[in-house]
C-alpha cells in the first residue's frame, strides 16, 4: 500500500470516526434532554375583578393559532406537505421564521386583531417564549402587555432538545405554549396530557396537552374553558383519535356544567358536518386539490361526531382557518380548509360565529396576514 493511498485511508477513517461519535453523542443528548411535562396545575396571572359569568349576558370567545410568528404569506413550512393542481407532491422550505422584525411585524398583527374584537375569553396556540425558530421572542410576555385586564395562564406545550434540520436553515431549540385570557376570574388552572407517537419524532414534536380554567357562574354552576392542540403530522388520524377519546374523557367528568373547547384540531371539522352539506364530491374552499397526507376528517362519512351525547362542534365556512405551508399563500391555489372551531356542552346558547379573515392595508396582505391560521370567534349565552 502506497503512502497516499494510506494516508487517504486513515483520514477516511478518522473523519467517519467524528461523525459516528457525533452522531451518538447527539442521540444520546436528544434523548436524556426528553421528558414530558405531564398533568399539573397552572400559574394564574389574576388581574380581573369580575368574579362570575352570568346566564343574562353574551360573551366572546375567540381562538387562534398564531403560528409562532413565522408564517408571513410567502412562509412555507419544512415539515408540510401537500399536492399541486396535478397531483404532484409539493413541500415548503424554512426550518425557522425569515427574520426577527418578521416574528415582530407577525405578533403585533395578531395583537391588533384580537384586540379589535375585544373578546372576552381568548386562546392562543404556537405562542413561543424562547425558540430558536421565532428568534427568542417572548411573544406570551408581547400578548399579555397587551391584555392587562384578563386573567392570563401559559401552558407549556413544547419544549424540545435542539432540532438540526433542515440542515440549510435549522428549526433548533424550541419553548412553546398555549395562552389563555379570561375577562372573568379564573378560580383552578390545570394542565392535561395528550397521548403522542411512542416513535423517535415524539422527540421533536410538540407535547400536545389541552389545559382547562374553571370559573364560577352566578347560578352555582363551573364554567369550563378549554385551550386544545391537538396533533398534526398524524397519519391515518391514529394518535388524534387517541386525543380525542382523552378529550371525551375529560368531557364526561365535567357533565352538567358549562363547556366551551377553542383550539386547533388538525382535522377537517366541515366534511361529513351534519350543519352542512359538505362530502368528498362537494367539499368547501378549492376542492379540487388533494387534501395533504395530514388532514383527517372529524366527523365520518355519515355525520356522526366522535364526541361523546351532550356536546358538538361550532365551526364557520365563510372562511378557512387554515392554509397548508407546501407552498406560500396563494389565492385559489394554496390548500386551505377548516381546523380551529369550538366544541360546546348543550347548555351553551350560540348567537353568532364565524372566521376572521385578517388584512394589512399597509403591506397589501388579505387574508392570512399574520399566521397560517386565521382567529376563528363565537358570540353565546348561557342557558
Amino acid at each position: 500500500m502506497n503512502k497516499i493511498l494510506k494516508k487517504i485511508l486513515i483520514i477516511t477513517g478518522v473523519a467517519l470516526s467524528v461523525v459516528v461519535l457525533f452522531a451518538g453523542g447527539y442521540v444520546g443528548y436528544v434523548y436524556f434532554s426528553y421528558s414530558r411535562i405531564g398533568d399539573k396545575k397552572l400559574d394564574i396571572d389574576s388581574k380581573v375583578t369580575k368574579t362570575s359569568l352570568s346566564t343574562s349576558e353574551e360573551y366572546k370567545a375567540l381562538s387562534y393559532n398564531i403560528g409562532f410568528g413565522a408564517y408571513s404569506q410567502d412562509f412555507t413550512f419544512f415539515m408540510d406537505e401537500g399536492y399541486d393542481e396535478n397531483g404532484e407532491k409539493t413541500c415548503g422550505h424554512y426550518g425557522k421564521a425569515k427574520s426577527k422584525e418578521e416574528v415582530e411585524f407577525n405578533i403585533n398583527g395578531a395583537i391588533k386583531a384580537v384586540k379589535d374584537e375585544n373578546p372576552d375569553f381568548i386562546c392562543l396556540q404556537e405562542v413561543d417564549t424562547n425558540s430558536d425558530r421565532s428568534h427568542h421572542i417572548n411573544q406570551d410576555e408581547l400578548f399579555t402587555k397587551n391584555f392587562e385586564e384578563y386573567d392570563h395562564t401559559h401552558c407549556v406545550n413544547f419544549n424540545s432538545a435542539f432540532f438540526p434540520v433542515p440542515l440549510y436553515d435549522m428549526h433548533g431549540a424550541s419553548k412553546s405554549g398555549m395562552t389563555t385570557y379570561s375577562k372573568v376570574k379564573i378560580n383552578q388552572a390545570n394542565r392535561v396530557e395528550y397521548t403522542i407517537s411512542d416513535s423517535f419524532s415524539k422527540f421533536f414534536d410538540l407535547d400536545r396537552c389541552f389545559s382547562y380554567h374553571v370559573m364560577d357562574v352566578e347560578n352555582g354552576k363551573k364554567f369550563y374553558l378549554v385551550n386544545s392542540h391537538m396533533s398534526a403530522y398524524d397519519e391515518g388520524g391514529v394518535i388524534r383519535a387517541k386525543q380525542l377519546k382523552q378529550l371525551n374523557d375529560f368531557l364526561e367528568s365535567v357533565k352538567g356544567e358549562y363547556v366551551v373547547i377553542c383550539g386547533d384540531y388538525n382535522h377537517d371539522l366541515l366534511t361529513f358536518n351534519p350543519d352542512y352539506s359538505y362530502n368528498k364530491e362537494n367539499r368547501p374552499y378549492n376542492a379540487t386539490l388533494r387534501n395533504p397526507d395530514w388532514l383527517n376528517d372529524f366527523f365520518n362519512d355519515k355525520g356522526e361526531s366522535p364526541l361523546i351525547e351532550g356536546y358538538k362542534v361550532i365551526c364557520s365556512d365563510n372562511s378557512p382557518s387554515c392554509r397548508n405551508n407546501d407552498i406560500e399563500w396563494i389565492q385559489d391555489k394554496t390548500f386551505v380548509c377548516t381546523v380551529d372551531g369550538f366544541i360546546i356542552s348543550e347548555n351553551i346558547e350560540v348567537v353568532e360565529h364565524h372566521t376572521i379573515l385578517t388584512k394589512d392595508g399597509n403591506k397589501h396582505l388579505d387574508g392570512f396576514a399574520y399566521s397560517d391560521h386565521e382567529p376563528t370567534e363565537m358570540t353565546f349565552r348561557l342557558k
